[in-house]
């Protein structure tokens, strides 16, 4: 392999690392739509003994409603709110004939402020529990007049900036029988100065002519002059749009168990876990460093590509729920990755110390640990898999987490680190001093 090569694989590799710690760390509104990016460390899910929370459990208002019915408004509830809302950082489930709604702190008081910055004085589980909902009618003082087009037939909202002039545009959709209804309400009002007018939670928000509805039939277009109040109005019709009545039963804050701080770490669970890793990840660089010299700075580019593999698992499998045992299990993970490159490093250095030469002592240390890594860590495999089957829910969190880690550590250590450390050891493979290697004794070199 040329010199020239080694260089080109070293800046891809770095480049790539650069680009996976920004996509894990940085968020952005993606260019030409309304899709806020967070990162995939911003997306994991964190758990609420670290950082505190919110519960909200709701059961079906209407006691006449018949079993197959309520099974079947209920399951459809579930998904539209989970598509509403998990993006907003809420965990929506049903248990039984009851729904549960989880926010941990931060987000239920992002989601709180921004519906108060735009005049709601309900936060979203009050709206997710209204009794009233969305209703559309000819009548201008009365919500529940005859006729009206009622939540069950609304499927979503949808915000974004308005291509035809300034301002944001909030586009409500129905489904199939609410755009029947909507068409012969439009239908009725034509030619007259009558107008439609929708209520969100009992509340005349806003009135339509028939020329404002005519051109689509199939959506309601309203418009906002800025973003807050554009995603308020979505995240009201959002929570509003259900094809059952809720009634809030239980509305608990779940307390941090780690710490019920407002503090700069531990009041903030993304904050704590920053510190906590960032501190483990500093001496880990330091050491490696000092007692390893190039090799400990080749390391720290895995670093990277763990970080950046490692959290994009995390926050894409469902199973994974970063809480403090959770937590564990990724400093774990990462542990075993500092020591897995320690072994391998001073493996490197006896073999150098048995006489042979800086590339062949590099290789060989990979070629022997490859084996014993694997079998290390196919064991500490099989017993997250034994925790997760036997295990607690806690006990769960730390097995998953720790199981994902064992994958991400192994293709880290034998395929980045030990392919950057090949391509530098063929662009400069004398100067010992670099390695920080030393013989005891002098040996002819092999």
């Amino acid at each position: 392999m040329s010199k020239t090569r080694s260089k080109v694989k070293l800046c891809i590799v770095a480049i790539l690392t650069i680009i996976g710690l920004l996509l894990t760390f940085v968020s952005f509104v993606i260019p030409t739509t309304n899709t806020t990016y967070l990162g995939f460390f911003n997306a994991i899910n964190y758990g609420y003994d670290l950082n505190g929370g919110r519960l909200a459990v709701f059961e079906v208002a209407d006691s006449d409603l018949s079993s197959d019915y309520k099974d079947m408004y209920l399951n459809e509830t579930v998904t539209k709110l989970r598509n509403s809302f998990s993006s907003e950082g809420y965990n929506i489930t049903r248990q039984g004939d009851t729904l549960r709604v989880e926010a941990s702190y931060f987000d239920d008081q992002n989601t709180t402020n921004l519906l108060s910055m735009a005049g709601s004085t309900a936060d979203l589980m009050d709206l997710i529990g209204s009794s009233t909902g969305i209703t559309i009618n000819k009548s201008s003082d009365d919500p529940n007049a005859e006729g009206s087009i009622t939540s069950k037939y609304v499927v979503g909202c949808t915000w974004g900036p308005n291509t035809q002039g300034a301002g944001y545009k909030v586009s409500i959709t129905f489904n199939e029988e609410g755009q029947n209804l909507l068409r012969e309400m439009t239908q009725s009002i034509i030619g007259t100065s009558d107008s439609l007018y929708l209520y969100l939670d009992g509340t005349n928000y806003n009135s339509l002519s028939s020329d404002e509805i005519l051109g689509a039939m199939t959506q309601i277009d309203l418009y906002s002059e800025n973003t807050t109040a554009a995603e308020s109005l979505a995240l009201r019709v959002n929570a509003l749009a259900k094809p059952i009545t809720l009634r809030k039963v239980v509305d608990n804050q779940i307390t941090s168990g780690l710490s019920t701080s407002d503090g700069v770490f531990f009041g903030n669970i993304k904050t704590l876990t920053l510190t906590v890793f960032g501190a483990l990840l500093l001496v880990s660089i330091i050491f490696l460093l000092v007692r390893y010299r190039m090799l400990g700075f080749l390391s720290i580019m895995s670093f990277g590509v763990f970080i950046s593999v490692y959290s994009f698992l995390l926050q894409s499998i469902p199973l994974v729920v970063v809480d403090l045992n959770g937590l564990l299990g990724v400093v774990c993970a990462f542990a075993l990755l500092v020591f897995s490159m320690i072994e391998i490093f001073e493996r490197v250095r006896f073999e150098y110390n048995q006489g042979k030469k800086i590339p062949n002592s590099v290789i060989s240390a990979f070629r022997n640990k490859t084996l014993s890594t694997l079998e290390k860590y196919i064991f500490v495999v099989l017993l997250c898999a034994i925790f997760y089957l036997v295990g607690t829910a806690g006990l769960k969190y730390f097995a998953v987490a720790l199981f994902l880690g064992m994958f991400v550590n192994y293709f880290v250590l034998f395929v980045v680190l030990r392919g950057t450390c090949y391509s530098y050891i063929n662009i400069n493979s004398n100067r010992k001093t670099l390695y920080n290697l030393n013989r005891e004794v002098a040996k002819n070199e092999i």
